[in-house]
């Protein structure tokens, strides 16, 4: 039996994917200790892993809030105190038996990394959406959408960091700061790591023929899912939600309420912890709204998805064959995952600015009529099918650590 000490980030999107792989490891019969957030504990614990949770400075916190404030600094300072609360905690109760390997998903890239070095483990990256690598930059997308620059440009982040790498035995030289520590971007941002598994298909993933064998797509890890949920009657169901981050927008409900009032839609919509059902009003008889419902479970029976292109939602869409209208209105970091959907004939894309009533209604219309769409929908459902999932997943996890410890 090996220890595996996975980390992942305060929120839904960082966690619910990677419990799959926590599983299958579990019942394979290692020990996965999980530092996450006490909001996660019991859904981890029921995958069989022990528990360790830290105190999130950001879980709390309302994203729309973060990245629309006036200091381009704010974001990245939160990731970093971020990395220092997971890797502090995990030094608490581990530093004298530290794991066999280090499992770490995109936020707590730092905190993996730094761990791995003062522990002398060996390393396995998740990204649960989109990879990065000298083709394709994840990060430069999201600096391009979201306005918001790299913290390569910002001085107080590299002093702010190197101070973090000093605590944890590195020492940087702040002349070339950037362009010796964190410009090796393999190892302290983008965190090429001894191996990284990606929890999408390879078809999916922007310039996928060029990421070498350090890279292994391994899709969702959806299967076997326990999930049911079923229709109260046959009209085709529409799904529609904004996620779990960026939901507090009433308004965005209402206008799809609006579009499928009276329709012969079963429209199923989850509003998210921010928004009170009721603040929608009173509801046509075809159309329900939830704080939360499963996905996966309506997902099986939904003919079509309206989804702001959270990587979860994409990947339970594909995993199903239901082709999706993406409105990625309010979270830039969501919009390269609706423009993936749009370049793969996935789905259609609204843009900021045309998303109104009849464009959402007429655009729902169009693709359930289009037969090529729904095809191409199916070739990526069993691209997800064949990628692995939590067993390859598992088996690359397990395959790390023997190369390690030869």
């Amino acid at each position: 039996m090996m220890t595996v000490l996975l980390l992942t980030g305060p929120t839904a999107g960082n966690v619910l994917p990677t419990l799959p792989i926590v599983g299958e490891l579990a019942r394979r019969g290692h020990r996965v200790v999980h530092l996450t957030t006490a909001e996660f504990a019991e859904a981890t614990a029921a995958c069989g892993a022990s528990v360790l949770t830290y105190e999130s400075p950001a879980a709390n916190l309302d994203p729309t809030e973060v990245f629309a404030f006036d200091d381009p600094m704010l974001p990245h300072l939160l990731l970093l105190k971020e990395n220092m609360r997971v890797q502090r905690a995990a030094e608490a109760v581990l530093d004298e038996a530290p794991p066999d390997v280090i499992v770490y998903e995109d936020t707590p890239c730092f905190a993996g990394q730094l761990l791995a070095r003062r522990w002398n483990r060996p390393t396995v990256r998740i990204n649960v959406g989109f990879a990065s690598n000298d083709k394709y930059s994840l990060y430069q997308d999201f600096a391009d959408e979201s306005g918001i620059p790299g913290p390569h440009t910002l001085g107080s982040f590299r002093v702010a960091m190197a101070d973090l790498l000093r605590t944890r035995g590195v020492e940087p030289d702040l002349e070339v700061f950037w362009y010796s520590v964190a410009d090796r971007d393999e190892e302290f941002w983008s965190g090429t790591a001894d191996q990284n598994l990606v929890l999408i298909p390879r078809s999916f993933q922007f310039e996928g023929d060029t990421f070498d064998d350090r890279f292994l797509f391994v899709g969702p890890g959806l299967e076997g899912r326990d999930e049911h949920w079923t229709p109260p009657d046959d009209r085709p169901v529409l799904l529609v939600s904004l996620g779990t981050n960026f939901n507090d927008h009433p308004e965005w409900f209402r206008i799809c309420v609006r579009a499928f009032a009276g329709s012969r839609w079963r429209v199923v919509m989850t509003v998210g912890n921010r928004i009170d059902p009721r603040e929608l009003g009173p509801l046509p008889g075809n159309i329900e709204a939830h704080s939360w419902l499963s996905h996966f479970a309506v997902l099986e029976h939904a003919r079509i998805c309206v989804t702001h292109g959270g990587m979860g939602t994409v990947m339970q869409s594909l995993h199903w064959g239901t082709p999706m209208v993406a409105i990625p209105h309010y979270a830039f970091d969501v919009t390269p995952m609706a423009r993936r959907i749009e370049e793969l004939g996935l789905g259609r894309r609204i843009l900021d600015g045309r998303f109104d009533e009849a464009t959402l209604r007429n655009t729902v219309e169009e693709l359930d009529g289009d037969a090529d769409t729904f095809a191409r929908v199916r070739e990526m459902q069993r691209d997800i099918s064949e990628a692995g999932g939590a067993a390859r997943a598992a088996d690359a996890i397990l395959a790390q650590v023997a190369r390690s410890y030869p």
